[in-house]
């Protein structure tokens, strides 16, 4: 099992109104990245920053069960990694996202596009 993220993440500076947190580790031989907090237009960047610095193979887990707010840059940021990883012949799955991401993956009408599981440990099988 996954390690407890609240116990593991480190915290990414976001604005002075909120922030966003993300942890990392391998499990399965999958590069399991989960983000805590809101992504939006100001904290995007920090995760983008994030996933170049670990995310180094083909196939990685992105972690959603802690964001509890997704805009369209988070989405974007979402579908350039699907297709990153897609073109070096790897995979992007999406783990645990919460009913408002889910309805924004809905409304974007990417839901068939991304590869969405359950949970981390069903990402990662």
């Amino acid at each position: 099992m996954l390690h407890d993220w609240a116990a593991h993440v480190e915290r990414v500076e976001g604005t002075a109104t909120m922030g966003l947190w993300v942890g990392s580790e391998v499990f399965n031989g999958w590069r399991v990245v989960a983000v805590v907090g809101e992504l939006d237009f100001d904290t995007v960047p920090m995760l983008a920053t994030r996933l170049e610095e670990d995310v180094t193979g083909g196939w990685a887990v992105l972690d959603l069960g802690g964001v509890t707010f997704m805009t369209s840059a988070g989405l974007a940021l979402l579908l350039e990694w699907h297709r990153r990883l897609a073109e070096k012949g790897g995979a992007l799955r999406i783990a645990a996202p919460q009913a408002q991401v889910l309805r924004l993956f809905a409304l974007a009408d990417v839901v068939h596009v991304l590869d969405v599981r359950g949970t981390t440990q069903e990402a990662c099988g």
